[in-house]
């Protein structure tokens, strides 16, 4: 049996129906204050990707036919312009633009749909050396050229080889001696200092030099420690490649196979929590949970080894994201979970594409509606129709009131709450509909509590109506004091 949200309100307690009361006072109140607030420039919950500036491997793919489900491409790769040098060098496969302009035209097309694109350096086969003051020199001027000529976002670091190679008797990540790792450091923060606060530095380590840090820490094992840690206050985000990996110690001292979920969950807990460094005699630090990004291949043809399924990645992002284990044994350093937790890599676009974009759907659509999903994006209301809502704010939320507010005036700017914070629904008349005598039957669970996961459903029950015209509206929910919890707007378009 289902009640609607008058018959809700009416059976919860006095303290219930005054936070609801409050909660709409405030939320209209603060409504005329939102434009104020502006919206985030990258997303809170973001789908990397890397992009081959070559041809014919596994398939030719410019930048316009990158697919839309990705937030920010990663160019790969600006290198050396000779082996283990320092002069950066970068230009558009000629096989996919045989004029240099077009690739500079799909990237401002790019930016003008929201996304971000990147220069990656280095890669697999472009180790980059700086070795003296005359090297970092090379490095920040060439790379100044690349950034400006072509106008990227940001900078994605990806050295992999002998790039950083810890030198014998180098035990401190966080007093680096060897010259390569403190020149890389001094040449990426040369690099910024001319650059706007609004570009992004985004790093890609493998296992091995990042968590591998917590078995030793010497030539390669931890060797991007000290980098991370110099620049934590400009990464963005670091996104760990969890592939051609072996078995990698987690946080907790367990060893984890790769492509399972424990060992996605327990790569990303170690760099949010933090883990101990034995050889350095110190801890690595933690890391803001949007600061960390797990990375994945696109398919079984895209690496040697780590293809997960998409399953079992969510079952992943479940326990970061919502702090639901399952049948998962690791324990998260925050039990309740990471709800800032940043989101997913790739390698790789091209990849994915060859896999009929299997990859870049399937955790889109993940990502976009680990909070609230709806079971339709269009409703025939002519002949009636139900709308099933699923609710999940984490464990951490549980047992709190939620109000699930309509409306019919969109998102954007939304509205400005307390802490500069922006809920994404424009409140207008529909959003108290499910208080109103008429209207609240057909408002089913968008009250309530959430349940000791912290999920809760809701249905909107949308009865035949005829002759009104096409029209879209958005849901989104937000629970009690402080507000510091809602979730992205979904949206519905209702057609005849």
């Amino acid at each position: 049996m289902t009640y609607s949200l008058q018959r809700t309100f009416q059976l919860l307690p006095l303290r219930a129906k005054k936070f609801v009361s409050h909660l709409l006072l405030a939320l209209f109140f603060v409504a005329s204050l939102s434009s104020l607030g502006a919206a985030q420039d990258v997303p809170d919950r973001i789908l990397v990707g890397y992009w081959h500036n070559w041809g014919f491997s596994p398939n030719n793919l410019t930048l316009a036919q990158v697919p839309v489900e990705y937030d920010v491409i990663n160019v790969s790769f600006a290198v050396p312009s000779t082996p283990l040098g320092s002069t950066i060098v970068f230009s558009p496969d000629p096989q996919l633009y045989p004029n240099p302009a077009n690739f500079i035209t799909d990237i401002q097309a790019l930016q003008a749909q929201g996304k971000k694109v990147l220069i990656s350096i280095g890669g697999a086969n472009g180790p980059i050396h700086l070795n003296n003051a005359t090297e970092i020199s090379n490095f920040v001027s060439s790379m100044l050229t690349i950034i400006v000529t072509y106008g990227f976002d940001g900078l994605d670091i990806d050295l992999e080889g002998s790039s950083l190679l810890l030198a014998a008797g180098d035990t401190d990540f966080t007093n680096p001696t060897t010259p390569r790792v403190v020149n890389f450091i001094s040449a990426i923060n040369q690099v910024l200092s001319f650059l706007p606060p609004s570009f992004l530095l985004t790093a890609a380590p493998e296992t091995a030099t990042m968590q591998g840090g917590a078995a030793a820490y010497a030539g390669v094992w931890g060797s991007y420690l000290p980098v991370i840690h110099a620049l934590r206050s400009s990464l963005d985000w670091v996104q760990v490649q969890h592939y051609n990996t072996g078995s990698m110690f987690g946080r907790d001292g367990n060893l984890y196979n790769p492509a399972t979920a424990d060992f996605h969950v327990a790569m990303a807990d170690m760099l949010i929590s933090g883990f101990n460094v034995p050889s350095a005699g110190t801890s690595f630090p933690p890391l803001n949970p949007n600061q960390v990004v797990i990375g994945l291949p696109a398919s079984t043809s895209a690496a040697g080894s780590g293809y997960t399924a998409p399953g079992i990645v969510h079952t992943a992002l479940d326990h970061l994201y919502l702090g639901l284990s399952g049948a998962s044994s690791y324990q998260l350093g925050n039990v309740n979970g990471y709800e800032k937790f940043r989101g997913v890599m790739t390698w790789s676009i091209n990849w994915d594409v060859n896999a009929s974009n299997s990859f870049s759907q399937s955790h889109r659509a993940y990502l976009d509606t680990i909070n609230l999903a709806a079971d339709t994006s269009s409703v025939t209301y002519s002949s009636g129709a139900v709308v099933n809502f699923g609710l999940r704010a984490g464990v951490g939320h549980a047992n709190r009131l939620y109000y699930l507010v309509p409306t019919i005036s969109g998102t954007a700017p939304g509205t400005w709450l307390p802490g500069g914070r922006i809920f994404p629904i424009n409140l207008d008349f529909t959003s108290n509909w499910p208080f109103q005598p008429l209207t609240a039957p057909f408002f089913a669970g968008f009250l309530g509590i959430l349940d000791f996961q912290g999920n809760a459903t809701a249905t909107l029950n949308v009865p035949a109506t005829a002759g009104q015209p096409p029209f879209t509206a958005h849901y989104a929910y937000i629970l009690s004091y402080p507000w510091e919890f809602y979730s992205p707007a979904v949206q519905i378009d209702f057609v005849p």
